[in-house]
C-alpha cells in the first residue's frame, strides 16, 4: 500500500510540474492560484486571458455564454501523506507506536453570474491505513459532500450583502479557535446559514449549524447529532495598504450533549466572547487574541479565559530570517467539587495545535514558542523552534486529543508538561505542488514522567498537487 500511494505521488509530482510549465510558458503569474479556501479562488480574471490558457488551465475558466454572464471553475486536489507517531499519549495510554499513510482527493465545481447566484459543490474521497487502534472517522471515507452552498449576493455602492447557505468551510481570519482540521484528511466543515455584509473597511457576519459528523460511507456525512454552532463577528481595517492593522470582536455559542473535563461530564452550553487585533508593517507582524467563556456543563458554572499572541520580526537580508514567537494561554480549573469549571475549550481546532504532533490540546496550560523561519529560496522556506509546556492549575488536568483528561491533576506536583523541538520544510516549485516535511521530538517534563510518560517523536511527508 505504501509503495502504491508513493508511486501516486510522485506522479503526481510530475503532472504537476508538466502541466504547470506549459500553462505558464511565456505567461504571467496565475491570477486564479488555488487558495485555503477553494471557495475563494476568483478565476474570472481568466476571462481576458481565454484564448492563450493552455494545459490543465482552461479548467480553470469555462465560458457558459458568449458574453462571459456565466462561468464554471473546476478544481480539484491530491494529497499523499506518510506519518509516523511514537509512544502515543507518551506511553501513558496503553497505544502501539504506528506508521500510517493516507490519501485525500478532492474535486469542486463552481457556477458563477454575474447576476449574483453561485453554486459551490465539492466532493471528497480519503483513505488511511497503518493507524493505531483504529483509523479516525475523519481519516477515511468512500465519495462524499465535503461541500455544497448557494450564495445570494447585493451589491449597493459602497455595501455588499451575501447569504450563504449550505454545507461550508468557515474562514475566521487566523482566528484559533476554529480551523480546518487541514492536517486530517477530511477537512472540517459546517452545515449551517451565513449571512455577512460589508461597508467600506467594516464587515460583519453572523452564521448558525452543525458541524458535519464524517462518516466512512459514500455521500453519508450528516451534522453531528446533539451539537449546535452558532456566532457573530465584527471587523475594521484601519487602511488600504497590505498588512494594515485590523480589529475584530467576536462572540461563538456551542451546545452539545457531552463534554468531557476533569471536574464535570455532561451537557454543555459555552459562550465565547473575544477580541483579535493584528497587522503588519515592512519588518514586523503581530496578532493577538484574548477571549472570556461563560456558561455551564452538567451541574457546574463555566468561568474560563484564553489568550493567545503571535509576534515576528523579517530581516530584509538574505533568506529573510524571521525571528518570531508565539504564546497561548488557557486557563484551568483551580478547584475540585466546587460546581466551577474553568477549563478552557477551543471549540474546534488543529489536530496538532501547538506543532504538527497531535500530541497535547490546549487547556490548564500555557506555551511560550521562539521559532525562527528562513526563506532559503523564493520556493523553499524552513522553520525551526521549540514550544515549551507548562501546567496552569495542579487540580486540574492535562489534556490530549479531542479534549480528553491524559493526566489528572491531584493539586501537587510539577507543572512542566512537555518540550516540543520542531523543524518543518516546504517546497512549492510552482503554485500547483507543494511537499512538506516535518519533524517534532517531546521531551516530557517532570509532570508527565512521574505519571510514567515517555519521549515521543513524530513525523510527517505530504505531496499535495492542487489544480
Amino acid at each position: 500500500m505504501l509503495r502504491k500511494a508513493l508511486r501516486r505521488g510522485l506522479v503526481c509530482l510530475a503532472i504537476s510540474v508538466a502541466s504547470s510549465a506549459r500553462a505558464q510558458q511565456g505567461a504571467p503569474a496565475d491570477p486564479c492560484a488555488p487558495q485555503v479556501f477553494r471557495w475563494a479562488d476568483d478565476c474570472r480574471a481568466l476571462a481576458a486571458l481565454s484564448t492563450s490558457l493552455a494545459g490543465l488551465q482552461r479548467l480553470r475558466y469555462v465560458p457558459l455564454t458568449s458574453s462571459g454572464a456565466a462561468w464554471l471553475t473546476l478544481g480539484g486536489e491530491y494529497r499523499f501523506k506518510v506519518e509516523s507517531l511514537s509512544r502515543p499519549s507518551f506511553g501513558i495510554r496503553a497505544g502501539e507506536s504506528y506508521t500510517a499513510n493516507g490519501e485525500r482527493f478532492l474535486a469542486d465545481v463552481d457556477l458563477r453570474s454575474e447576476a449574483g447566484p453561485r453554486l459551490f459543490v465539492q466532493l471528497s474521497a480519503a483513505t488511511d491505513g497503518g493507524r493505531k487502534p483504529a483509523e479516525r472517522l475523519f481519516d477515511r471515507s468512500r465519495p462524499d459532500v465535503a461541500q455544497a452552498f448557494v450564495d445570494f449576493g447585493v451589491s449597493r455602492e459602497k455595501a455588499h450583502l451575501l447569504l450563504r447557505i449550505g454545507r461550508q468551510e468557515m474562514d475566521f481570519g487566523g482566528n484559533r479557535l476554529v480551523a480546518v482540521r487541514d492536517a486530517a484528511n477530511l477537512r472540517r466543515a459546517f452545515d449551517l446559514a451565513l449571512a455577512s455584509v460589508d461597508v467600506g473597511a467594516l464587515s460583519g457576519s453572523i452564521f448558525g449549524g452543525h458541524p458535519v459528523l464524517n462518516q466512512e460511507g459514500a455521500f453519508d456525512d450528516r451534522a453531528t447529532p446533539g451539537e449546535d454552532f452558532w456566532g457573530a463577528r465584527l471587523k475594521e481595517t484601519f487602511g488600504r495598504h497590505a498588512g494594515a492593522p485590523v480589529a475584530e470582536v467576536f462572540f461563538f455559542g456551542r451546545r452539545r450533549d457531552r463534554a468531557v473535563y476533569q471536574d464535570a461530564v455532561g451537557p454543555e452550553l459555552r459562550r465565547t466572547w473575544g477580541v483579535r487585533f493584528g497587522g503588519r508593517t515592512s519588518d514586523w507582524d503581530y496578532a493577538t487574541q484574548a477571549s472570556v467563556q461563560r456558561g455551564a456543563v452538567a451541574a457546574a458554572d463555566i468561568h474560563a479565559y484564553g489568550f493567545a499572541a503571535d509576534l515576528g520580526y523579517t530581516w530584509r537580508g538574505r533568506w529573510r530570517p524571521r525571528a518570531g514567537v508565539s504564546l497561548g494561554l488557557a486557563s484551568g480549573d483551580s478547584a475540585s467539587a466546587d460546581r466551577k469549571v474553568g477549563t478552557f475549550d477551543v471549540l474546534y481546532p488543529n489536530l496538532g495545535y501547538f506543532t504538527d504532533a497531535p500530541l497535547t490540546y490546549p487547556g490548564n496550560d500555557w506555551d511560550i514558542q521562539p521559532n525562527l523561519t528562513l526563506r532559503l529560496t523564493p520556493q523553499l522556506t524552513l522553520q525551526g523552534g521549540v514550544d515549551v509546556l507548562q501546567r496552569l492549575s495542579s487540580h486540574d488536568a492535562v489534556y490530549e486529543p479531542p479534549g480528553i483528561p491524559l493526566v489528572r491533576g491531584t493539586g501537587d506536583g510539577s507543572n512542566f508538561i512537555t518540550a516540543l523541538s520542531f523543524v518543518k520544510a516546504a517546497w512549492r516549485p510552482l503554485s500547483y505542488c507543494e511537499l512538506t516535511v516535518s519533524y517534532v521530538h517531546a521531551s516530557v517534563g517532570s509532570l508527565l514522567r512521574h505519571q510514567g510518560g515517555q519521549d515521543a517523536d513524530y513525523g510527517v511527508v505530504q505531496l499535495s498537487f492542487k489544480l
